[in-house]
């Protein structure tokens, strides 16, 4: 028996075009990182996302009745409702920022059980609004070099670095300080 086009069978599932694979302008998804993307089921995530609500319209002084008056929009209450957010979403782990960078506001919100997905997305959304004409590791470096926060890296990470030298046990510091020294810096 042939079937039409509408006729879908449940178990293979509808057929994708490759415009709806592109996901890149969904405004639940946020590129993390070159084809790496978090997408969120709810929240969205891009500048336009989810924020504090409107408040109503105020009464009209005109008439005696008109919409309740609402509360005013502080601070306070801006912290508060996106306390209750996120404590309303079933995500381990997120934030929202709302961050400045040469006069210019920008927003970035994100939930995820991935901690490491929440922290990385942090890190790289930031670097991107300090510096978009740097790579975003060119960014973090510096920031992370220049701040008066030492960084413990484990030694895993030091072991890996010194294999990519091939230097052996009998080299030098300084052997290791020019096998690394390109101007491209080091990754760990």
């Amino acid at each position: 028996m042939d079937r039409g086009p509408d006729d879908v069978n449940p178990e293979e599932g509808k057929i994708l075009s490759p415009e709806e694979l592109d996901i890149a302008d969904d405004e639940h998804v946020t590129e993390i990182d070159d084809g790496r993307y978090v997408v969120s089921p709810d929240v969205r995530t891009d500048a336009g996302r989810q924020r504090a609500p409107t408040p109503e319209p105020e009464p009209d002084p005109t008439t005696n009745r008109g919409p309740d008056p609402t509360p005013e929009l502080t601070d306070a209450s801006v912290h508060e409702w996106l306390e209750d957010r996120f404590a309303e979403n079933n995500s381990r782990y997120g934030f929202d920022v709302t961050a400045k960078f040469d006069g210019s506001v920008s927003q970035q919100q994100l939930v995820s059980n991935d901690i490491v997905t929440v922290f990385e997305s942090l890190l790289l959304w930031y670097a991107r609004q300090v510096d978009s004409e740097t790579p975003v590791e060119e960014v973090l470096g510096i920031l992370l070099s220049e701040s008066s926060v030492p960084v413990r890296y484990p030694p895993g990470s030091l072991k890996r670095l010194v294999r990519t030298t091939n230097l052996s046990p009998d080299d030098t510091i300084a052997d290791l300080l020019v096998a690394v020294g390109d101007d491209d810096g080091v990754r760990l």
